[in-house]
């Protein structure tokens, strides 16, 4: 995953909490649609969205915790920030849309197809 990621106006090149926040409920929405368009088949893992996901991040928080002077990870945990967060249908309807649903479906249905290949190979001798 990229991430280009700020707090408070403050670069944090690391990410943090609040990256990881908002990319679990994108990568849930992801899910969603994928299970939704491949019916019966295997399900999207999260690391594979993550893997084709890049993420910019501005945000506004109280009193942020940082693991170094440098600030380039936020520390504070995500109770403190995350009734605050609701991604809207508008912008779910973009991420839908993006193609990053369609690349995640064909990588699922590739790994599916590897995982028949190898049930139902030829036998070695």
């Amino acid at each position: 995953m990229k991430q280009i990621s700020f707090v408070n106006a403050i670069a944090t090149t690391k990410g943090g909490s609040h990256v990881n926040f908002v990319t679990s409920k994108i990568v849930k929405a992801v899910q969603a649609f994928v299970e939704k368009k491949n019916k019966g088949g295997k399900r999207a893992q999260p690391a594979q969205i993550k893997n084709h996901l890049t993420v910019f991040i501005n945000c506004l928080v109280e009193n942020p915790t940082f693991d170094s002077q440098t600030k380039e990870n936020m520390t504070l945990k995500q109770s403190s920030f995350n009734k605050q967060l609701v991604l809207s249908d508008q912008f779910m309807k973009k991420v839908e849309k993006c193609g990053l649903v369609e690349v995640v479906m064909a990588l699922t249905k590739f790994k599916e197809g590897e995982a028949l290949k190898k049930k139902g190979g030829k036998k070695k001798r």
